[in-house]
């Protein structure tokens, strides 16, 4: 993420008139730094090892609460919140989220835990100290599934959507039915950087399914938590039936759905052979594909190909965007 900050920082003050400054870092290993005045991304980029370079210069906090205090202290407007999934209960991203909102600081996280456990609550929470919530990496990465939501579809009539989600199962699949083993598959999404630290969450649908719940709540206007999305891994596929399937021409994916019937909404992850006449099976290797089914504007498809850590970044810096379009005019 710094290095994509660090390089849009001539646009950034051409657009806005500001240059994104670091004023707190924080992580699992080495906890909780404060710099008062904060650091340039760009310098900070240029460092050889940017994370102990802003640390020698920072001063250590407690905890999570201590952080978002001491930051806004220094100056801070957002909080960019970047750590791992915990599928059982968003934590404990959602405290840091929540902790940054009270604070009245932007938000802005590539985390589908807390957005698919407290979606609702995080937004009123940033509704009353009048800042923002956003999401957009949590699904699809860098592609504008909400933001294209939001702005470009307004009362379009959201009704359904399909979609293949989890890079890591596809990536996985792919490889078994090149004749590679399970164990070579995650291997190789690790090697790549598309693997939850966990490579089990996307592998048994945990990581389709806080996608799944987080789509059909923003976009579909539901309620439901990640326990109420039906799910099923491929753990169970045997290697001879992904490798018939293939050969048969239709490959099985992992596929998440949801749709709105009657004023309930439904949703599911489950592996699925993918016919040669299914919109889904444009979507090859590892790329990321959802097919949404609306009133106004019929079925729109977007496809993201072959994703890798760059297009996650995108997502962070286009909703940090979106933020500053909102909060200021454009300069000219």
């Amino acid at each position: 993420m710094l290095p994509l900050l660090a390089s849009r920082g001539d646009w950034l003050a051409a657009e806005f008139g500001i240059r994104p400054i670091i004023s707190g870092i924080a992580t699992r290993r080495q906890g909780y730094f404060i710099h008062h005045t904060g650091i340039d991304a760009a310098l900070l980029a240029a460092a050889s090892d940017p994370l102990n370079s802003f640390i020698e210069q920072a001063i250590h906090v407690e905890n999570a609460e201590a952080f978002t205090n001491a930051g806004k202290t220094a100056g801070a407007q957002m909080l960019l919140e970047l750590t791992t999934l915990n599928p059982t209960n968003g934590q404990p991203a959602l405290m840091h989220i929540q902790s940054a909102l009270s604070n009245n600081l932007d938000v802005v996280t590539a985390n589908k835990g807390p957005v698919a456990f407290a979606l609702t609550d995080l937004q009123a929470l940033a509704r009353s100290h009048h800042v923002q919530f956003r999401y957009e990496s949590t699904v699809m990465d860098g592609l504008p599934v909400f933001n294209l939501a939001q702005f470009s579809l307004p009362a379009v009539g959201l009704q359904a959507f399909r979609a293949i989600l989890n890079t890591t199962s596809s990536l996985v699949l792919g490889m078994i039915e090149q004749g590679y083993s399970l164990e070579e598959g995650i291997h190789r999404a690790q090697g790549l950087g598309v693997a939850e630290a966990d490579p089990w969450y996307d592998l048994d649908g945990w990581d389709a399914v806080m996608k799944t719940t987080i789509l059909a709540n923003a976009l579909l206007g539901g309620q439901l938590t990640p326990q109420q999305v039906e799910r099923e891994g491929i753990r169970h596929l045997s290697t001879g039936a992904i490798r018939a399937a293939a050969q048969a021409g239709t490959p099985i994916r992992l596929v998440s759905q949801a749709c709105l019937s009657n004023g309930v909404l439904v949703a599911e992850v489950r592996p699925r052979p993918i016919s040669q006449d299914d919109i889904l099976y444009v979507s090859k290797g590892t790329s990321s594909i959802i097919s949404l089914q609306t009133e106004a504007m019929g079925t729109i498809t977007l496809v993201e190909h072959e994703p890798l850590v760059l297009q996650t970044a995108y997502g962070v810096l286009s909703d940090l965007i979106a933020i500053l379009r909102q909060r200021q005019p454009i300069r000219r």
